[in-house]
């Protein structure tokens, strides 16, 4: 007699079944929140920090505009005319010198003539040399630079310009008690000599900015030759780390460049005497 075996499913292990599934589900569920919240957490601090930096940027911003300088008042004295004289070296230090006089006195500068007499004989003009737009617009905020004198100026009845050289070595005292003045009666002053020489007389720390502004940024040199520059530099790079330039390195520059690197002490003293 074969004996039949029940098997049957009882009611306590089908509810441990049930109890189990429930308990994934809560996890699963636990774990997608978990998760959900840090990502919104993660994008709200993206957001906090992305709100921060752009807030931190218009601060800036407003800072420095309270303390950017006023706009420049065009509000002209008078012209000036100059009329550089040397090398190359030495009108370009002049044009510096005479931007920085004609911000100090309020003038409108005509762009500058360059030395076409001296022993040089070079006939280039200023805008053969330096760019002069960008000379103009580099210097906007500054002073009023123009390129010639305006007609209804050279056609006036009163129109008599006054023709002289600075005083070299001057401080900006001299020019605004007795340059200043003369513009009372002469709407123009000519300058036929321009070696001022204003780095030297312990002018004040803006001028002496403006003058490096002038000769770092705003004497450009022009296309043609930033052209041969840059062709100077490829045929260094392509053929070898040497080049022969004559300098014209003599004692007036030693003694004005204002550097005693490798000079004895009794010989930056002779230099300084020089300067």
């Amino acid at each position: 007699m074969e004996s039949v075996v029940q098997v049957r499913v009882q009611p306590p292990l089908q509810g441990v079944v049930i109890h189990r599934t429930r308990l994934k589900l809560w996890f699963i569920t636990i774990c997608s929140s978990i998760l959900l919240w840090t990502c919104l957490v993660q994008l709200w601090h993206l957001r906090l920090l992305s709100g921060f930096n752009r807030l931190t940027k218009v601060s800036v911003r407003v800072d420095e505009t309270m303390h950017s300088p006023p706009l420049r008042n065009y509000t002209s004295n008078g012209f000036l005319q100059v009329s550089c004289n040397g090398g190359l070296n030495q009108m370009r230090a002049a044009i510096c010198d005479m931007v920085t006089v004609a911000r100090l006195l309020n003038l409108t500068l005509v762009v500058p003539e360059l030395d076409k007499s001296s022993f040089w004989a070079d006939p280039s003009d200023f805008e053969d040399i330096f760019d002069v737009r960008h000379f103009i617009d580099s210097l906007r905020d500054e002073i009023r630079i123009i390129r010639r004198l305006p007609k209804k100026v050279t056609r006036s009845d009163g129109y008599h310009p006054i023709v002289m050289p600075p005083v070299s070595w001057s401080s900006e005292k001299y020019y605004l008690q007795q340059i200043l003045p003369l513009f009372s009666k002469h709407q123009v002053i000519s300058f036929n000599r321009t070696d001022a020489r204003l780095a030297n007389n312990g002018i004040p720390l803006e001028l002496q900015r403006l003058r490096c502004k002038v000769n770092f940024q705003a004497l450009k040199f022009t296309q043609k030759i930033e052209a041969l520059g840059q062709k100077l530099v490829h045929i260094l790079q392509q053929r070898g780390p040497f080049v022969a330039l004559h300098l014209r390195y003599e004692m007036d520059m030693l003694a004005f460049s204002g550097c005693t690197q490798g000079c004895t002490e009794e010989e930056a003293e002779e230099l300084k005497q020089l300067r």
